[in-house]
């Protein structure tokens, strides 16, 4: 079987930022004071809210005007080549509504290179490849078996969860009886999965097993899928479409975001306040967001890399990638920056099947990205025995439950995400 890394996004090499500014409005701000504030900048801001039967439209606002608002979660996007207006806004006079501003980020499925059956992934630890902990079998896959999700009849039953990501691969056997709410937030292409990367996540939080062979390969399949598409067909979004994404999951009652996306972060850059800001508004709200710490390093080579945005905010878990032998996978990112970007939690995220786009349908995968799901699955397990706990109360469990690794807690967190 050919093994592929997640699509090779050239991190490194793009762009970073798309020129667009993100602004946090204040809490109380209400309607009526960010039009006035708006309008005595000379800004044209429409309202997210209105484009919500048409939820690619919402990036027409940036051309027939100046920007958006994100009116539920207190977040603008204003338009490059706007620093006099923005200077505006933030100034003492009206810094009692816009309060922060910082430039607006490309992120992408996390880059990893190609490798092919034959040829194992590097390794820090020479041992590691003499023996495995844990294999696939003809019933399930290693993941499943590491994590103790064949050990429980809690399938995710009634949990409404997010996949933000390239789509789903809408006519893939294992998920056509399923009932699936998705919406596109990337113009021009529809939520159905031409790059095979969201298939693959949310096969793993959300599949239950390939009908030919039997093998289970999903944490909870009988959770609702919501398939939100805030990364193109080639794995590229910004910080605009992924925050429509996380606003259209919370306003339609997601327990669980799960994004494995990225954008690399260089040794002492902080954290984006304005996602902070937002995941602890979603966690009051009873949303949990999961994301990927990233695949930027080689640990073999002695590069480590710290976390990614935004797995790097300090109200967003972050999950971190382990091999079959629970160490930590070469590629994974770590928590090396005193403020914020830590890690908070680990799982399988080497050699795992899962779903993919047709006409193969299923592919085994490396990356945080395939680490994620499985924090994510086993999220809507926890949530279905206690409905009535709150997103923190899950979180605490998620790191409580974990089994401790002897690996430092900047590569691992807590330890191994347990289902218990």
């Amino acid at each position: 079987m050919t093994i592929l890394k997640e699509p090779n996004s050239l991190i490194n090499t793009q762009t970073k930022f798309t020129g667009k500014q993100l602004v946090l409005l204040d809490k109380k701000a209400t309607a009526r004071t960010i039009s006035a504030y708006s309008k005595n900048a000379d800004l044209k801001l429409a309202a997210f809210s209105d484009y919500k039967n048409d939820t690619q439209a919402y990036t027409q606002a940036f051309k027939e005007g100046d920007g958006i608002v994100f009116d539920h979660f207190g977040i603008a996007v204003i338009n490059e080549n706007h620093e006099r207006q923005l200077s505006i806004l933030t100034s003492s006079r009206s810094k009692s509504t816009f309060l922060h501003a910082e430039p607006e980020r490309y992120v992408y499925a996390l880059a990893q290179k190609a490798r092919f059956t034959g040829k194992p992934m590097k390794t820090f630890k020479s041992a590691a490849l003499k023996s495995m902990l844990y294999a696939d079998t003809l019933a399930a896959t290693w993941g499943l078996q590491a994590i103790n999700a064949l050990t429980t009849n809690l399938k995710g039953k009634g949990i409404n969860m997010a996949i933000l990501d390239t789509g789903l691969n809408v006519i893939h056997p294992d998920f056509e009886k399923r009932i699936l709410i998705s919406k596109s937030f990337i113009k021009g292409e529809l939520e159905h999965d031409l790059g095979g990367h969201g298939s693959h996540c949310a096969g793993i939080a959300l599949g239950g097993t390939n009908l030919k062979t039997n093998k289970r390969y999903g944490v909870a399949s009988e959770a609702n899928l919501y398939i939100g598409k805030v990364l193109s067909n080639k794995g590229v979004g910004t910080d605009s479409s992924i925050l429509a994404g996380m606003e259209w999951a919370i306003m339609s009652n997601c327990k669980v975001i799960s994004m494995s996306l990225g954008a690399m972060v260089e040794q002492g850059e902080a954290y984006s306040q304005i996602y902070n800001d937002l995941a602890k508004k979603a966690l009051s709200r009873g949303t949990l967001i999961i994301a990927a710490a990233g695949n930027d390093s080689e640990r073999s080579l002695g590069r480590v890399v710290p976390v990614s945005h935004p797995a790097n905010c300090p109200s967003i878990m972050s999950v971190a990638a382990l091999d079959q032998n629970l160490e930590i996978a070469d590629f994974s990112n770590a928590g090396l920056l005193t403020e914020g970007g830590q890690i908070d939690i680990a799982a399988p995220g080497v050699d795992i099947y899962s779903s993919w786009k047709e006409p193969r349908f299923y592919k085994v995968m490396d990356g945080t990205s395939m680490a994620t799901p499985y924090v994510a699955g086993a999220a809507a397990l926890l949530w279905e025995a206690n409905p009535l706990a709150s997103a923190a109360e899950i979180w605490m469990q998620l790191t409580q439950n974990a089994r401790r690794l002897p690996l430092n807690a900047s590569d691992v967190g807590a330890g191994l995400v347990q289902i218990v």
